[in-house]
């Protein structure tokens, strides 16, 4: 009997490393996916509110001399796609425009609130010598993790040859969150304005009316492309502009 058994468990040591076994290699950027979602979409809002149709059919030069943020690349690239899309001509020299729109960022970063309803971890110092010290955990009953991005833009244009303002657009301020809840041994649970739906451990938590769909509406191009759309639709004017900007009074902004 012994000999029977001693024959099977080698059998399936034998079967078991024939089989093999294989690892999952788990790597981190150094900036979490939340945080660029929070500030990317903080500054998509603010720039949706920047009318730029006052400038369409004019030759503009873009100056981002003083637009410094952590996704400069993505900042940059939106308001030019932005200053395109409502029928800017934006030229890559200076000396080739008629303005100069200057742009400026006031604030871009994210800031994170916590709470808790519980017993806070709690390290306990030695006292009486032979008895050692420890660390009570942490032990919530409810806490909340509030991740918040602000995003503050403003630009304004100028005459090349006067150095006359001929438009402002006004300061644009906007936020974006994400928060996660926890509940007793339950979390977390995630919402946020940066999430379409409520979520538990990633998971879609069905919810009886859905503020915003999953899938946001695109604009359709060419080719059946579906793409998003960062500025506010709109009509390209029928009247051309004045070709000089010393005529103030002519100018509407």
């Amino acid at each position: 009997m012994w000999r029977g058994a001693t024959r099977r468990l080698g059998l399936a040591i034998a079967l078991g490393a024939c089989c093999g076994c294989g690892t999952t290699k788990t790597t981190g950027t150094a900036r979490t996916g939340t945080e660029q979602l929070l500030l990317t979409n903080a500054w998509d809002d603010a720039l949706r509110k920047v009318d730029f149709r006052p400038l369409a059919g004019v030759p503009v030069f873009l100056d981002t001399a003083n637009v410094t943020a952590v996704d400069q690349g993505w900042v940059v690239s939106s308001l030019r796609q932005t200053m395109l899309s409502q029928g800017v001509l934006l030229k890559s020299k200076a000396e080739q425009a008629q303005w100069v729109v200057e742009a400026r960022v006031g604030a871009y970063g994210t800031d994170e609130y916590n709470w808790l309803i519980g017993v806070q971890q709690t390290t306990i110092p030695t006292v009486v010598p032979g008895i050692p010290g420890g660390t009570i955990p942490e032990i919530p009953v409810v806490k909340k993790s509030d991740q918040w991005a602000v995003a503050k833009m403003a630009l304004f244009a100028y005459d090349r040859s006067s150095g006359q303002m001929v438009w402002n657009s006004g300061t644009m301020l906007s936020t974006a969150s994400a928060k996660d809840v926890y509940i007793g041994g339950i979390g977390p649970i995630q919402s946020g304005s940066i999430r379409k739906r409520n979520k538990r451990i990633g998971v879609n938590i069905p919810m009886l009316s859905d503020p915003e769909p999953l899938n946001a509406p695109g604009i359709v191009g060419r080719g059946g492309k579906v793409g998003m759309d960062l500025a506010p639709s709109f009509a390209p004017p029928t009247m051309g502009l004045p070709g000089s900007a010393s005529d103030l009074g002519s100018f509407a902004p």
